[in-house]
């Protein structure tokens, strides 16, 4: 209780006391730096216990519109100001940071998760997303054949009733090869798993099929890391962890989802799984799967004897999916039209030349139809000339040609007072989401709305 005590007031005087003497740090920001010491020797101590070989890069934890700390970095920005040890603090604008991610800072890889965010209810789960991210930038440093899921084809991924129906029971079927102990049951289960794979690989084709397995292969051990630490460091109750678990890691596999509707995450749940049941089953399996060049499904039917075996169609469950994968076709449409009859003044950026695509959220982004899509969380595009384009937790469409990297047209509804145009020659709009400064030529200017063209 003492040291509870201390810590609350330490925490408090924190936040009272600017670092860098330039700027005042809110209770959060001091609660999570007075642990970033913690989690660094924590994830060394950890880091070969949870996958053997795994190196830690620098880290970066931030708030949007609030401070960035840089910890154990070799190099950090020169606007960045030294604090104490291996700890430089700036801000989250200065990086453009956004979420849980990996991205060069000055040259180095380095693993960065947004603490500010109202999905965490304690330092111990934001830890754990960052010891993930750790994971990721150690595969991209040190592992050589795991490919990068491309998000193009998370896109274009079929949105097909019988397909989901079988993805679901698939997905009930692996929740329950986790904890099953009994060899028989085992058996049956995987292979009843393997036949519904075989199934949908028929129904959506190649493509898609080896998109699920590079997710898996990817996100896979990283949420699987993740897991693994929450479980070692977490300091709560053994219920309370055990109810986290099944909310964060487990549930998902659990639960209907149709068509693109959480696909991804679903992915990386069912790629943990197989870590999760791997490391029951089979020692130094890790350093195997890393060096075999195989995806991990394939790797992991690779470690247990596997019978074809034919599954019966599931009339019940694609009659409920049929309902509700034409549902979540219809929300394409009706989101597109919400869109377009949102109040403000709507902005089209038109691109004489495709602008740099610097990043976007897959998970996050709602294909409409074949050339445009809503994207709800991040997009960030960059031009000739400091011309750029950063939008973060606002509705934005892009429309495109061929591929979603080379957008043809912007399209973004904002407060008529937001907006700049520079002689008609330069378009600014500076929010807490939205930083647009493009050069260009207006081609049309109306009461409610504005055409621009981009350089």
């Amino acid at each position: 209780m003492k040291t509870k005590i201390l810590f609350l007031f330490l925490v408090l005087i924190l936040s009272k006391v600017s670092l860098t003497g330039q700027n005042n740090l809110l209770p959060i920001d001091s609660l999570y730096i007075s642990k970033i010491d913690e989690f660094y020797q924590n994830a060394i101590e950890f880091k070969d216990k949870a996958w053997i070989g795994m190196e830690l890069s620098p880290i970066c934890i931030f708030r949007k519109n609030g401070p960035a700390f840089l910890y154990n970095h070799p190099n950090p920005p020169n606007n960045f100001k030294k604090i104490r040890d291996n700890l430089y603090q700036g801000t989250q604008a200065e990086l453009q940071l956004i979420g849980a991610t990996q991205a060069e800072i000055n040259g180095m890889l380095t693993a960065i998760v947004d603490y500010g965010l109202p999905i965490y209810s304690c330092p111990d789960e934001v830890y754990a997303v960052l010891f993930h991210e750790t994971h990721h930038v150690y595969q991209r440093n040190s592992i050589s054949g795991i490919n990068y899921d491309n998000p193009v084809t998370l896109m274009s991924y079929p949105e097909n009733y019988k397909n989901d129906a079988l993805k679901i029971v698939e997905q009930k079927l692996i929740y329950n090869l986790c904890f099953c102990n009994d060899d028989k049951e085992f058996k049956q289960l995987l292979n009843q798993i393997n036949s519904i794979r075989e199934k949908r690989k028929v129904i959506i084709g190649e493509k898609y099929f080896d998109y699920e397995k590079d997710v898996e292969s990817l996100e896979g051990p990283a949420f699987y890391c993740q897991l693994l630490y929450y479980q070692k460091y977490a300091d709560v109750s053994d219920n309370l962890k055990k109810n986290y678990n099944e909310k964060e890691f487990f549930g998902v596999l659990n639960t209907p989802h149709y068509g693109r509707e959480k696909l991804r995450y679903r992915h990386l749940a069912v790629g943990m799984s197989m870590c999760f049941i791997l490391d029951k089953y089979k020692k130094n399996w890790k350093k195997e799967y890393y060096t075999s060049g195989m995806k991990l499904y394939d790797f992991f039917i690779s470690q247990f004897e596997v019978e074809e075996i034919d599954f019966n169609d599931i009339e019940i469950e694609y009659a409920i999916s049929k309902y509700h994968t034409q549902k979540l076709l219809d929300k394409h449409v009706k989101n597109f039209d919400e869109f377009q009859n949102q109040k403000g003044v709507k902005i089209t950026l038109s691109y004489k030349n495709n602008p740099q695509f610097r990043g976007f959220d897959p998970m996050h982004a709602e294909a409409i139809n074949d050339s445009t899509v809503l994207h709800t969380t991040l997009l960030k595009l960059k031009g000739d000339n400091d011309n750029e384009l950063f939008i973060s937790n606002w509705q934005v469409i892009t429309q495109y040609t061929g591929q979603i990297w080379f957008v043809d047209k912007i399209v973004v509804f904002v407060p008529e007072q937001e907006i700049m145009l520079t002689d008609n020659k330069k378009l600014e709009i500076k929010m807490d989401n939205i930083f647009i400064s493009w050069e260009g030529a207006v081609k049309s200017k109306g009461e409610n709305e504005i055409v621009f063209i981009c350089d």
